[in-house]
């Protein structure tokens, strides 16, 4: 369907030469869209989900190049398309009919809303939008419980994380990928009915999801890697356990840090993290061992092993975790350790990597089953989340509303049971002390399956697929600071209480100024959204982005009847200044552009609606009685498009209305041949010394242009009054200029 759509538009587009330009860049954008869904899709099976906006905001170090590789392919590809389509707009459109003019534009319309409101990038891509708006965590405040229990007896935990092992798998078209897991389910204690909800669904989300209990969600707008503190709020077992005397180990084939995992695992009870580095500096492994996203698991299974008596024979109690890799789409890693094994008939490379997963820890399992040091020892395996698009994402998709993930207890003496009570990843630990005879057992949203407690997130997901007061309270354990605490910055580190950020800072916090929102990039962007609430806006950031005359960093506090100025140094906060004036963003209509470079949040807000920029040299204009801004033209300067003077100059139209300029990415690539075009555009010889990556925001006039100039590779944000399209930078934002 979607690509019918496309092809529609496309057609329709080029089906008559008025407005071809235009058209194209709407083609363009249309593309883009799909292009972000259809790589979406190829990393996740079911497009553009949340897990796809936590790996864009947070650390990708350690992922598999063999992975990345075709997404990288596929974009270039759409990249390419678009080039063409809008070198073609140019190139042909002298020779394109004119005729039916009316006919035409009236269809491309509706091309274009059939695209909007019928394909499956956008619906996606809309109600995946929908699980990043954080509702209130107040409501569901008293939901969440802290770890409080007490154990008679304590036992040692060997804790499995299989790689994308679901349960599914135990029936596709009759057969059994998971056979060796499936006659332990049978034996010991199995939970049947493991749903999947947002805040879930990838690996780094399993981790938070089975040991603390919470959906995993980003500070609101940015990543954990600008924070210090990974969840510093969150109450998560290992901690604990780690109190108790436990000893706690996590051994994973992959690179820790991938996706915040070591800050993770420090910060909340793990003393010792074996990864792929780890097991390479110690000779563990070699390098014929490693492929893909790490360590394959019978090497990694062998190290655990010895690990497991190592701590048995110890007179500490322990929880030992493992993380598998080689079931990790899109295709998996099938080990020569498993020939003979498993069912030769297989030929899927998905379905044979899962088989052959399914033999390595099966019969690791069995392994501690028959040792000596099992009496003890009550061994978990669950599948971190379900399988994401790989080779047999088609069988997969055939079953899709049966989908579950494994959980199973193995523990000596247990009854074989089959619980079919419906729960999620947050009710493993849970479940676990239950198991383990803990007075207390539930804790985070999560409730113990055993029990007849039913799980509350579920059952509001089930009902209005939202849960955005859950995913609010969540937000909140990242523990943001109040602006009352001490700030330090000091070796380039800023530091607010216990916790250091990256800069720029911004958000929103309450009267109290307890902080409740933080951001990283695009503040004119986002800045508004912060102001339509009764909250004070802060915002740090070097001074040379905010002052005319000052240097270190500086920080503002704005309400809507004061600013609030000072600087900040390894002692703290000095030279505080506080005016009695408010801010243009308190006072004034606004519209907030942030321009910058690649993998930077950039966009324009008119405080109505929110769009994001193509690369290079684009042209807004508010059009109708209700103002709206609208992209009237691009140039992708960087390409060597020039900027078309005279096609800008015919935008303006007969009213004499003002043109917004914007960039993003980068004006000029070299060869800068487009540098003419763009000094004739801004009136001046600006265009000649501009760098790569330096960002120009201003307005276009028949007769005038005035423009604002950012540094090199540093985003650039600036507000447009829209009554009088005065440029405000922010030391006027600020009432810094002086």
């Amino acid at each position: 369907m979607d690509y019918i759509l496309l092809v529609l538009l496309l057609a329709v587009c080029f089906a008559n030469a008025t407005f071809i330009r235009i058209k194209s860049i709407v083609v363009v954008i249309a593309l883009l869209i799909f292009a972000f869904w259809f790589i979406s899709n190829m990393f996740t099976g079911n497009g553009v989900n949340d897990a796809v906006y936590y790996h864009l905001r947070s650390n990708v170090h350690g992922t598999s190049i063999d992975d990345i590789l075709p997404k990288v392919f596929a974009a270039s590809i759409f990249i390419l398309i678009s080039i063409a389509i809008i070198f073609a707009s140019f190139r042909f459109r002298k020779k394109l009919p004119r005729h039916n003019v009316t006919f035409y534009n009236v269809l491309f319309i509706i091309s274009l809303l059939l695209f909007v409101f019928q394909s499956n990038a956008t619906q996606n891509i809309y109600n995946s939008l929908l699980n990043l708006s954080y509702g209130n965590g107040v409501k569901v405040a008293r939901e969440y419980n802290s770890i409080d229990y007490e154990m008679n007896n304590k036992y040692n935990y060997v804790f499995i994380y299989a790689e994308s092992l679901e349960r599914s798998l135990r029936n596709i078209d009759g057969i059994n990928y998971i056979p060796q897991i499936s006659k332990l389910a049978d034996q010991y204690l199995e939970f049947t009915d493991i749903r999947q909800i947002p805040g879930m669904g990838w690996t780094m989300a399993g981790m938070v999801n089975t040991q603390c209990a919470i959906p995993l969600v980003l500070p609101q707008g940015n990543s954990a890697n600008n924070m210090s503190h990974f969840l510093g709020g969150a109450d998560c077992i290992a901690t604990h356990l780690k109190k108790s005397g436990y000893t706690t180990e996590f051994i994973r084939g992959s690179d820790k840090e991938f996706a915040g995992g070591g800050k993770f695992f420090s910060q909340h009870g793990w003393i010792y993290q074996h990864d792929k580095q780890y097991l390479l500096n110690h000779h563990v492994v070699n390098k014929n061992d490693i492929s893909g996203w790490g360590v394959h698991d019978d090497s990694l299974i062998d190290h655990v092993y010895n690990e497991f008596e190592k701590l048995s024979t110890s007179k500490n109690n322990f929880l030992l975790s493992l993380l598998t890799v080689n079931t990790h789409p899109p295709a998996g890693t099938y080990l020569s350790a498993c020939d003979g094994h498993i069912n030769a008939a297989i030929s899927n490379p998905m379905f044979k990597s899962a088989s052959c997963s399914d033999y390595l820890i099966g019969t690791f399992i069995k392994k501690i089953i028959n040792s000596d040091h099992f009496d003890n020892t009550i061994i978990v395996l669950v599948s971190d989340h379900l399988m994401m698009a790989n080779a047999a994402s088609k069988e997969l998709d055939s079953i899709q509303d049966k989908r579950t993930n494994n959980f199973i207890i193995i523990k000596k003496g247990i009854k074989p049971t089959k619980i079919a009570k419906p729960g999620t990843l947050l009710d493993v630990w849970p479940t676990i002390l239950d198991v383990s005879s803990a007075d207390k057992p539930d804790f985070g949203f999560g409730h113990s399956l055993l029990r007849n407690e039913k799980s509350q997130i579920l059952q509001l997901w089930e009902k209005s697929k939202n849960i955005s007061d859950y995913l609010g309270f969540s937000s909140s354990l990242w523990n943001y600071p109040s602006l009352n605490e001490k700030f330090s910055f000091k070796d380039g580190k800023l530091t607010i209480g216990q916790q250091e950020y990256k800069w720029p800072l911004f958000g929103s916090a309450d009267k109290n100024k307890n902080i409740k929102s933080i951001y990283f990039e695009a503040f004119a962007l986002n800045a508004q959204k912060i102001t339509g609430e009764d909250n004070i806006l802060y915002y740090i950031n070097d001074c040379s982005v905010t002052s005319k005359s000052k240097q270190g960093l500086c920080g503002y506090e704005l309400t809507h009847n004061s600013t609030t100025q000072y600087q900040i140094n390894e002692k703290g906060i000095f030279n505080r200044r506080e005016l009695n004036v408010a801010s243009p963003l308190f006072s004034e209509e606004l519209i907030g552009i942030s321009s910058g470079p690649l993998n930077v949040q950039t966009g324009i807000n008119d405080n109505t609606q929110e769009q994001t920029m193509p690369y290079g040299v684009n042209f807004y204009k508010l059009e109708g009685e209700n103002n709206e801004l609208k992209l009237l033209a691009n140039f992708n300067t960087c390409n060597n498009v020039p900027v078309d003077v005279n096609a800008v100059k015919n935008l303006i139209g007969k009213d004499s209305s003002t043109l917004i300029i914007a960039s993003n990415e980068s004006v000029f690539c070299i060869p800068y041949e487009t540098r003419p075009s763009v000094n004739e555009l801004l009136r001046s010889n600006a265009a000649t010394d501009l760098a790569p990556r330096q960002q120009i925001i201003g307005t276009y006039t028949k007769s005038d242009t005035k423009f604002i100039l950012g540094s090199p590779d540093i985003p650039l944000d600036v507000f447009i009054n829209k009554t009088n399209y005065k440029l405000n930078e922010l030391c006027t934002i600020f009432k810094d200029c002086r």
